[in-house]
């Protein structure tokens, strides 16, 4: 069976959803939003904590009455939704999608654009190579997040924490709400990982102890976890010998990062960046394939979900467009750099067709005051704006004005940076 869809957005999180009522805001009459999980939401289904929406909406809302607005907006503008759905094939010739359903069966959908919205994934125990035994009790953050807070199980008793993500942040203060004693959190970087208000509200509040340059060096139990042994760590983070101890424990949960989910991106040929494990794009969120595009955390990873939700209206705005042709192929490619503090950063070059908005992160904290700017490759500096500090935890923005672009003259390379001041 083949269907044609006008914009075919896969993953019904933030950004998918929001994909979907910016495509239908822009005109699209069939707009589809594929979802393998049995309910719409993604992650925020599972973060009943409050804290989301404080700017998109002016009022302080947890994950589930975040998306549901959503969620209700897009049915209000006709978005079509299909949950249990799994797309396994993208094609990279003719962009067909195959997809897989129990009452649809195997579909061939034929969509003039679309757009990537599979979130991402937690760095598993063995992406770090920690020796050690395989004992029940140790899970990613978020699975414990799923278990606590949908399922109804407690992981465990007693807790270690390693990585200083915000879903490992707010699983310590989670677990110690429901009894548990969380013994520390380490973080092997000499500075957090996740926002430093999550780090007040969630350890500090909560006396819960936070070990930076400290990291767990080994696994120690057989049927279930026993305890771990933490190490200090040099600048090269190696464990420095004699600071190990032995730190008694049943649960560990891994807050050691998260990557963008792009099995499906590269299945669609798209050049994906090797630092950000995102797709390259453009600021209209169009990828190096040009009737595809990609929005939210498939891309980069973002703090605040708001972030999210307003990269999903653009991605979905612009696949309408180029559904019904407006974007043409041949759309000038400005290439955007990151200078010597920035780590991550996208898009990663822009079209000079509208103002743009560069996310970044520092590669290592400013504790003072600096300044986040933008300068052209002929020396024109097209943005500038002063920080009191710069925290990798924390994304920081460039906005390039399209009027000040052209301004600029001749521009073939941009470059972002955060320096002190």
């Amino acid at each position: 069976m083949s269907e044609r869809i006008d914009v075919l957005i896969i993953g019904a999180g933030p950004a998918g959803v929001a994909a979907g009522i910016g495509a239908k805001r822009e005109g699209a009459e069939h707009v589809v939003v594929i979802e393998r999980d049995w309910d719409l939401g993604g992650i925020l289904q599972q973060c009943i904590h409050p804290g989301f929406g404080l700017r998109t909406f002016k009022e302080e809302l947890t994950g589930p009455e975040y998306m549901h607005r959503f969620i209700q907006q897009a049915h209000e503008a006709g978005v079509e939704f299909r949950t249990n759905t799994m797309v396994f094939q993208i094609d990279r010739e003719n962009n067909t999608v195959w997809t897989m359903n129990k009452e649809r069966g195997i579909e061939a959908l034929n969509p003039g654009a679309i757009v990537l919205t599979m979130g991402c994934r937690e760095r598993p125990l063995g992406a770090i190579r920690i020796p050690g035994t395989r004992p029940a009790g140790i899970y990613t953050a978020g699975t414990a997040q799923r278990f606590v807070n949908m399922e109804g199980y407690m992981p465990g008793k007693r807790a270690v924490i390693l990585g200083s993500g915000d879903i490992g942040l707010i699983m310590a203060r989670r677990m110690i709400w429901e009894g548990a004693t969380v013994e520390g959190v380490y973080e092997v970087m000499s500075w957090p990982g996740g926002l430093r208000r999550n780090i007040a509200q969630c350890l500090d509040d909560y006396g819960i102890p936070f070990h930076l340059k400290t990291t767990v060096t080994r696994v120690h139990g057989q049927d279930r976890l026993e305890g771990v042994t933490v190490a200090q760590v040099d600048d090269h983070m190696t464990p420095i010998k004699g600071t190990e101890r032995f730190v008694e424990c049943d649960t560990l949960l891994l807050a050691i990062g998260l990557i963008p989910e792009n099995e499906l991106s590269r299945m669609a040929g798209i050049d994906i960046h090797p630092v950000t494990g995102g797709p390259v794009v453009n600021d209209l969120l169009q990828t190096t394939n040009p009737a595809v595009f990609a929005a939210g955390n498939v891309v980069i990873v973002y703090d605040l979900v708001d972030n999210v939700s307003d990269e999903g209206l653009i991605a979905g705005a612009n696949a309408a467009k180029f559904s019904a042709g407006k974007i043409p192929a041949d759309i000038k490619r400005i290439p955007v750099k990151g200078g010597e503090n920035v780590r991550l950063y996208s898009p990663q070059y822009v079209t000079g067709q509208t103002d743009a908005t560069i996310f970044m992160r520092v590669t290592h904290p400013v504790e003072q005051a600096c300044r986040v700017f933008a300068v052209s490759d002929n020396g024109t500096e097209l943005y500038s704006q002063r920080l009191r500090y710069a925290r990798p935890g924390e994304m920081n923005e460039v906005r390039l004005k399209t009027a000040k672009l052209a301004e600029a003259g001749e521009v073939s390379a941009i470059t972002v940076d955060i320096q002190p001041v």
